[in-house]
C-alpha cells in the first residue's frame, strides 16, 4: 500500500490565530501541481481510499485543492495531524485503521510540519526527520503486517 504524508501549500503569514491561515494564491497553485504530480506517478485509474486532513484552513484548503483532480473514497479531519500531533498516536491509530481494511490501497495525510517530518520517520523506522517545502509530498511504501515503510520518494514541488 502507499502512503502520501503532504505538507499544505503556502499559507498567509498572518491571521487571527494559526488555525485560520488561509492558502496564497500560490499555495493553491501548490496543490494543484501535487495533485497533478500524484495523478501522473501514482494514481493513473487509482483512487485514495482514506484521506486523513488536519482541521486547521490551510490544510482544508490544500485538500479541496487536490480533491479537484483526484477521487477520495473516504475523508477524516483530525486533531491528530495538527503541527503539534502525537506521532506516534497517529501512527498507531493508522494501523488500526488498516487492521480493519486491510485492502486499503491509497493513503493520503495533508498536515504541517513538523508533524509530517516526524511522521514520515516513524512509519519508516529512520530519525531523518526530512523537511517539507509546502505542497510537498513522501511516498511511503507501507506494509501493515510489519507496522512500517520505505520512503520511496519525497516530492518537493
Amino acid at each position: 500500500m502507499k502512503i502520501f504524508v503532504m505538507r499544505h501549500g503556502e499559507a498567509q503569514l498572518l491571521a487571527a490565530n494559526d488555525m485560520q491561515r488561509a492558502l496564497t494564491s500560490f499555495g493553491q497553485q501548490q496543490a494543484k501541481d501535487s495533485a497533478q504530480w500524484l495523478q501522473t506517478h501514482y494514481l493513473d485509474n487509482s483512487t485514495i481510499d482514506l484521506a486523513f486532513v488536519s482541521p486547521y484552513l490551510r490544510t482544508k484548503q490544500t485538500f479541496a485543492e487536490l480533491a479537484t483532480t483526484l477521487t477520495t473514497t473516504e475523508v477524516e479531519y483530525t486533531q491528530d495531524i495538527i503541527p503539534s500531533g502525537i506521532v506516534s498516536l497517529a501512527h498507531d491509530y493508522l494501523d488500526t485503521r488498516l487492521s480493519v481494511a486491510p485492502d486499503t490501497q491509497n493513503i493520503l495525510f495533508v498536515s504541517h510540519m513538523p508533524f509530517v517530518s516526524y511522521f514520515v520517520d516513524a512509519l519508516c523506522g529512520t530519525c531523518r526527520s526530512p523537511l517539507f517545502a509546502t505542497g510537498s509530498i513522501a511516498v511511503i511504501e507501507y506494509d501493515i503486517k510489519s507496522s512500517s515503510g520505505v520512503l520511496e520518494t519525497h516530492f518537493q514541488g
